[in-house]
């Protein structure tokens, strides 16, 4: 009977702490004042004219591009806006696409947002956006002094945006970045990622820990993700898209959507297509990363090693070919050796995307 009674009170407390929550963010909705991300800066958009406002794949390319890049394509994964404010918080209002849910992944990441403030020279992440369907609300962060601070407020990875409006008190200033870590200029052209769910952002817990923006913010360079869950499997459009942007070096992060025969099939009409109309932009080629379940799945594990093989046989014909702008990166260290960075095998935790965008930094030393 005590039981029960605590049981209930329980509820009943939980009930009214979640309604004084609602009720306050209610009020603190009413006082803010929202701006628009149209009127600030955003970044990780390759290309101007898009499928989608917000999206990732360009609209002249539309006939070329198979139902599921299109699909893929106005996700808004990579896409990140720029802003400074003076503002003791900051909130957000957003509007998703699709309110998609997945069983293997949080919803914070799949059509959530997140921020982060550049404090004593780095990004720190300070507060995500919860959401709790298609129309959105949440506050980043409060409680904050008044002066001005430079922010990065990343969008939905696995679902699209069809509205974004910035949030902070109504007496603060909020305008365009005036720190140019980040910021788009003609000295700092963004790094082009292409691949698959891993490179899109899967299974990030929110969207700044896809490996693309962690490695953004490490290089202090804007990157465009495009990575295309299942589907990057190097259609020749793609390429033709990659050729659009004018990129300071290509990243190829594809192989756990190929197979050997696709390789022997694509990959060097892909990759020497984008060579030959981009001469001098370091391209990257990466393999398979080391898997956790190939310890026991010997048949998979062949299958990556015959695909790994074909890659590494293409990296040396395009080198005795005198492509000298190619580098390679093996993938048996790009996620530890305990294997406690994935979700399910495959898909990576925030672990599992920091310690691969740590294995890969040192490459763009040279590069960029």
């Amino acid at each position: 009977m005590k039981r029960g009674f605590w049981i209930t009170k329980a509820v009943i407390v939980a009930v009214l702490v979640s309604v004084a929550h609602n009720a306050a963010m209610a009020q603190k909705k009413e006082e803010m004042k929202f701006t628009d991300i149209d009127s600030l800066m955003l970044i990780g958009k390759g290309f101007e004219e898009t499928t989608v406002k917000y999206g990732r794949v360009p609209e002249a390319l539309r006939q070329e591009l198979r139902p599921e890049l299109l699909n893929l394509g106005s996700n808004s994964a990579g896409l990140a806006v720029r802003f400074s404010t003076n503002s003791s918080y900051v909130g957000v209002k957003w509007t998703v696409m699709h309110n998609v849910s997945m069983n293997h992944m949080p919803s914070t990441g799949i059509k959530g947002m997140d921020l982060y403030v550049l404090e004593n020279g780095k990004w720190h992440y300070v507060g995500t956006a919860r959401p709790t369907g298609k129309e959105n609300f949440a506050v980043f962060v409060k409680g904050m002094t008044r002066h001005n601070r430079e922010y990065i407020a990343y969008l939905p990875l696995y679902d699209g945006v069809e509205k974004v409006e910035i949030g902070v008190e109504p007496e603060a200033q909020l305008r365009m970045p005036q720190n140019t870590r980040l910021v788009k200029s003609g000295q700092k052209k963004p790094v082009v990622f292409y691949g698959t769910s891993i490179t899109q952002g899967g299974c990030a817990s929110r969207p700044g820990m896809a490996y693309t923006s962690i490695l953004g913010r490490m290089l202090d360079r804007e990157t465009i993700n495009l990575g295309f869950s299942g589907n990057g499997r190097m259609d020749f459009s793609m390429a033709k898209a990659i050729d659009m942007i004018d990129a300071q070096a290509v990243v190829l992060d594809c192989l756990p959507n190929t197979t050997a025969q696709s390789v022997r099939d694509s990959a060097y009409n892909f990759i020497k297509h984008i060579l030959d109309l981009n001469p001098g932009v370091p391209v990257v080629m990466i393999e398979n990363p080391n898997f956790p379940y190939l310890i026991v799945d010997q048949q998979v594990k062949a299958e990556l090693e015959e695909e790994d093989k074909e890659w590494r046989e293409l990296y040396a014909r395009l080198v005795d070919e005198g492509y000298a702008n190619v580098t390679y990166i093996r993938g048996d260290n790009l996620l530890g050796e305990d294997g406690e960075t994935t979700v399910d095998g495959v898909h990576l935790t925030d672990l599992g995307f920091l310690r691969f965008a740590q294995a890969i930094f040192p490459y763009f030393t040279d590069i960029l």
